[in-house]
């Protein structure tokens, strides 16, 4: 399935973020936004589980503010 991961965050953690985000095999596309988000990320995930621990690694290394995942309907 395909998601795409919005993020707010400290810019403090920017560079950190999109390398990890870069480095993940699920990492479709990775852009720095400039506006009311800070990065938007397309991945393919294989199933929920699959995302919620991407999410919660990301969120675990900390500069994250705000996250929203939107899941793509194929078709």
């Amino acid at each position: 399935m395909k998601v795409f991961m919005i993020l707010v965050t400290n810019s403090r953690y920017d560079f950190e973020i999109l390398e990890f985000l870069e480095g993940l095999p699920q990492t479709l596309e990775v852009h720095r936004l400039y506006g009311d988000y800070d990065i938007l990320a397309k991945l393919e995930v294989r199933d929920l589980k699959e995302l919620s621990n991407i999410k919660n690694e990301l969120l675990r290394k900390g500069g994250i503010l705000r996250t929203e995942t939107l899941i793509a309907e194929e078709g």
